[in-house]
């Protein structure tokens, strides 16, 4: 199986899709979180500009500092942000790995039997897509019994997959990968509120310290925007949550596809259509382990065709 190089990084197709996937998980934070930032910028803005419009007395000196100090109390938090921000992308990677997992199996017992390895096809709970690793099974079992008798004999296929002309839903791994989309969601929503919620509360302590010597200025005009940034919580939390499962399920059709033209190119292959190949049309992240799919395939059809001839001959 080849290994991913920095100098390819960018190259394969593959290394592609991981990156990508890692790019919009954590997307999605930066966008929410720049959002944030956007939404308690306009707050201070109005702030600044009702004290000035109201005449409230206060110097255009003091209403620049009140400014300047508020967004430093905002921008002091940034390596956080950004740490939080790292996290998401390396969890966005394993997310895709986990994606391409059952392909990459696939793959890797494919060229160890290309390769003569006497190796077994075992996926893991995670990698998983029952639909294609059954019917998997069954399949290389049959190519392992066509490699010893050096005969392609067509074989019956269960009729649990003969009547199969869609791409069926993967309940199991889909409730795996997207308890993994929730569980990030949540620790993502978390953060994200208890971000916000030290900024509110910096920036209302902040507020009220400065201004307490108006006294035009009452502190529940300051204390009431503590349900504004509530709001802003709630938004952001939920927006999380509708942006990750959304993106879960965008993600999952990007690998549906894929099982299903294993599968059929197996089918087809234990019909009797020897020739039957995966192509991947659209999906060009998982052509590497078609290719190598394929190759066991030449590999099995070429020496039972040579095993004919020599009967034959």
């Amino acid at each position: 199986m080849k290994k991913f190089k920095v100098a390819k990084l960018f190259q394969e197709e593959d290394t592609k899709f991981l990156l990508g996937c890692a790019f919009k998980f954590s997307t999605v934070y930066l966008l929410m979180a720049l959002l944030i930032y956007y939404i308690i910028w306009v707050i201070l803005s109005v702030n600044s500009i009702y004290f000035e419009t109201l005449d409230f007395g206060i110097s255009q000196d003091l209403r620049a500092a009140f400014l300047d100090s508020s967004m430093k109390i905002i921008f002091d938090r940034i390596l956080y942000f950004l740490g939080f921000y790292i996290l998401l992308f390396l969890a966005g990677l394993y997310l895709g790995k986990l994606l391409l997992r059952p392909f990459d199996i696939i793959a890797k017992y494919s060229e160890g039997r290309t390769n003569d390895q006497k190796i077994e096809f075992n996926p893991d709970t995670f990698s998983d897509y029952k639909f294609l690793t059954r019917f998997g099974e069954f399949f290389f079992r049959y190519l392992a019994e066509s490699e010893k008798t050096k005969k392609l004999a067509p074989n019956t296929v269960p009729p649990s997959f003969a009547k199969i002309r869609t791409p069926p839903f993967e309940r199991v791994f889909f409730f795996h990968f997207i308890l993994l989309i929730i569980i990030l969601a949540i620790i993502t929503g978390y953060f994200m509120g208890y971000f916000v919620a030290g900024i509110r509360d910096q920036l209302l302590e902040h507020s009220i310290n400065t201004f307490s010597s108006s006294k035009k200025i009452s502190t529940q005009f300051f204390s009431n925007q503590f349900y504004i940034f509530d709001s802003i919580i709630l938004m952001s939390v939920l927006g999380i949550f509708v942006s990750y499962i959304s993106l879960s399920l965008h993600l999952y059709s990007k690998v549906s596809g894929g099982i299903f033209a294993f599968f059929l190119t197996m089918r087809s292959f234990m019909k009797g259509n020897h020739s039957a190949r995966v192509h991947f049309v659209g999906f060009p992240h998982l052509r590497s382990y078609g290719r190598l799919f394929n190759k066991y395939l030449d590999k099995v059809e070429r020496e039972c065709e040579k095993s004919d001839n020599d009967v034959k001959s």
